[in-house]
């Protein structure tokens, strides 16, 4: 799998019909520990470059597309969550391809990334104040973790960009959508963009496992408290854990709606998601709040 992943990412030729089995039958099975691996190598490849050549790029994309299936075949959600992230980390500059409806709905130009990303921020600043009151108890990075994670995370995967990095003019709105689709200018397309028909994404059984898993590994980053020191914790001291508890809970839940939404899953499944995972993680009525008008301002920009 290590040598698959290098050529993957490094080689010249592409794969011939014997390498592509046998990492069809690592991916395969019960067995998790080749789709494992598989996740494992490539995640670690971020440190050398998160943008790849278009070779590489359809190599990924097919590559997940079959570790993906294997993964919602036999229920194995923790490989399928590392590469649900990765599907927002790599890209290539290159052009999105337009579907035939959006092409010929009116004639028009279909919404623009810059569009969606306004919205975005425009929502995200305007709940900025309302969080830091909602976590007025406990570190201020909390707040600017979630919010400006998102929003980076936003602009990485949907603002467009030239070649030299600034972005584009806008197009006029008197062209057609073919002359739009023509005048399209070179930007970053996240692996995302070409995976969303992935039967795993959506299964609200894969989102609930990869959200527990999630917050699972956070709260084990901030070395939680045995019960044998919880014991001999100040009142003060077991607020502030429960708060910290809180806090990763409502940023994981930030960014898995971001993600679901940009998988083209639909409001009502978003908010059944936010709406059982709120009351396992024990948000408050505002938390909660904040976090559905998130999906519908997200929804509206997609």
């Amino acid at each position: 799998m290590k040598r698959y992943v290098e050529k993957v990412f490094h080689g010249r030729e592409d794969f011939d019909q014997e390498e592509k089995a046998r990492f069809g039958e690592l991916c395969s099975g019960q067995n998790g520990r080749g789709r494992e691996w598989f996740a494992r190598y490539v995640s670690a490849q971020r440190c050398h470059s998160k943008r790849v050549s278009e070779a590489t790029f359809y190599r990924l994309v097919q590559s997940f597309a079959v570790v993906l299936f294997e993964c919602y075949q036999v229920d194995d959600h923790s490989p399928a969550k590392n590469l649900m992230t990765m599907c927002f980390t790599y890209y290539y500059h290159g052009k999105v391809q337009l579907s035939p409806s959006e092409l010929l709905d009116r004639g028009a130009p279909p919404a623009s990334p810059d569009q969606y990303l306004n919205r975005a921020n425009s929502w995200l600043s305007g709940k900025k104040g309302a969080a830091e009151r909602l976590l007025k108890n406990s570190s201020k990075t909390d707040v600017k973790g979630f919010f400006g994670g998102l929003e980076t995370k936003l602009r990485s995967s949907m603002a467009p960009k030239t070649e030299d990095g600034d972005s584009p003019p806008e197009t006029k709105a008197t062209l057609t959508g073919c002359e739009a689709a023509r005048d399209q200018k070179v930007e970053k397309v996240y692996l995302y963009t070409h995976l969303r028909q992935q039967p795993i994404w959506h299964s609200l059984r894969f989102w609930n496992a990869a959200f527990f898993d999630a917050v699972h590994c956070e709260r084990k980053k901030r070395s939680p408290p045995t019960r044998e020191k919880w014991c001999h914790m100040t009142q003060e001291e077991k607020d502030d854990s429960y708060r910290t508890d809180e806090n990763i809970a409502f940023g994981q839940l930030g960014t898995f709606t971001h993600n679901m939404l940009a998988f083209g899953l639909s409001q009502k499944l978003c908010r059944d998601f936010l709406k059982k995972q709120a009351v396992i993680g024990s948000l408050n009525e505002e938390q909660y709040k904040l976090l559905t008008e998130h999906i519908e301002t997200m929804a509206a920009a997609h």
